[in-house]
């Protein structure tokens, strides 16, 4: 793409497999939800060790897809990776706020509750950073997530969401959580 020459042909999801992902995703999502933030971010920190093991495999991909050098390549790539790096701490951070009520006895609690389903949109230029910014935040917080990465760089789209979902598959938890079209 950075070329105009193609170097891959990759085919894009059909409606059906779309609402199939959809009905997968709503499925995990319970547990998912379910699951306590710093176990959640036990897996966004395993992610991020599975990024940094293929930090120059991916750097160099991002690199001949979108047309930035090698080193910008692998920087995408790091900045995935410390996000999650960050994400892990937050995850053990999520608090809320007791407030008083009018109510002789009574308390308000303020509880974080995650979205749900997400979708997450990323540009040719930054085809791994904006999606970790998003993603690391997301998953800690409790959202299964879909991916439309840039059309001109599905390679990267594919390997990232690869890794993640071998991750999670590892620890007997769905793919669908992190899904893309």
């Amino acid at each position: 793409p950075a070329t105009g020459k193609p170097i891959a042909a990759v085919r894009t999801a059909t409606p059906e497999e779309y609402e199939s992902c959809l009905t997968n995703m709503q499925a995990a999502s319970r547990d998912w939800q379910l699951m306590p933030a710093p176990k959640r971010g036990e897996i966004v920190r395993q992610i991020g060790v599975a990024l940094r093991e293929k930090l120059t495999q991916l750097g160099a991909l991002v690199s001949l897809e979108m047309g930035k050098i090698k080193p910008e390549g692998v920087g995408e790539v790091q900045e995935f990776v410390d996000i999650c790096d960050l994400a892990v701490g937050l995850s053990r951070c999520i608090n809320g706020q007791v407030i008083p009520s009018e109510r002789p006895g009574h308390s308000l609690v303020e509880m974080w509750n995650p979205l749900g389903l997400i979708g997450i949109i990323s540009a040719f230029n930054f085809p791994c950073a904006v999606f970790g910014w998003n993603a690391a935040l997301s998953l800690i917080c409790g959202n299964c997530q879909i991916w439309k990465g840039a059309s001109t760089v599905c390679l990267t789209t594919v390997a990232i969401s690869k890794i993640m979902a071998d991750v999670l598959e590892k620890n007997g938890l769905p793919g669908a959580i992190c899904s893309m079209v």
